[in-house]
């Protein structure tokens, strides 16, 4: 039997690498100084949580496999992505490193041309320097995010489906707003930590 764990996580500005900043001035702007350092406390509290709750399920980390929301490579390079985002402070990241130290598999879970599409248009209204062109970028990728957000679910659940072999435990790291879960085959035994 094959098992995932499903963990729907909240993205940080740390996991964002080259654009954390930019998403740091964009989300203060929006919430206000006071309520984003609230938020950032919530979110760190969520994340020891998941931590604990990983640590607690006592696995067999030689038989799991690591997909994470936005990793498009493994092998050295995922590794490079993995460390240089865990340094930045991400505890998501943290939290792979730690598990990959212990044994675990990490798997290149993300198309890396969705991603860089993606990417394009977050990029474009974090560094937008008017109002009316971030307002024009951001409408662009409101009309577009939807679609792509769906071709992102159904390359993960084919990955994970394609790699997670029988016996084996998966731990899926993945944005509450995706929909992976209902583009899984039903032979993966699904567990979700929320």
């Amino acid at each position: 039997m094959r098992k995932l764990i499903y963990i729907p996580i909240v993205h940080t500005s740390a996991d964002m690498g080259s654009m954390k900043e930019g998403l740091k001035e964009a989300g203060m702007a929006k919430l206000g100084e006071r309520e984003w350092i609230e938020n950032e406390r919530r979110i760190a509290k969520f994340w020891n949580e998941v931590e604990r709750e990983i640590d607690a399920l006592d696995l067999d980390y030689e038989n799991v496999r690591l997909y994470q929301d936005g990793l498009p490579c493994a092998g050295e390079i995922g590794m490079k992505i993995i460390n240089t985002t865990a340094a930045m402070g991400s505890r998501n990241f943290q939290i792979l490193k730690k598990l990959i130290e212990k044994g675990a598999i990490v798997e290149a879970t993300e198309s890396p041309d969705l991603l860089r599409k993606e990417h394009e248009y977050i990029k474009a209204f974090v560094n937008a320097i008017s109002k009316k062109e971030r307002s024009d970028a951001e409408r662009q990728y409101e009309e577009i995010k939807d679609e792509l957000m769906e071709k992102r679910d159904a390359f993960i659940a084919k990955t994970i489906d394609a790699t997670l072999k029988d016996g084996e435990t998966g731990i899926l790291f993945i944005g509450a707003n995706h929909n992976v879960k209902s583009k899984l085959p039903d032979d993966i035994d699904i567990k979700s930590l929320d």
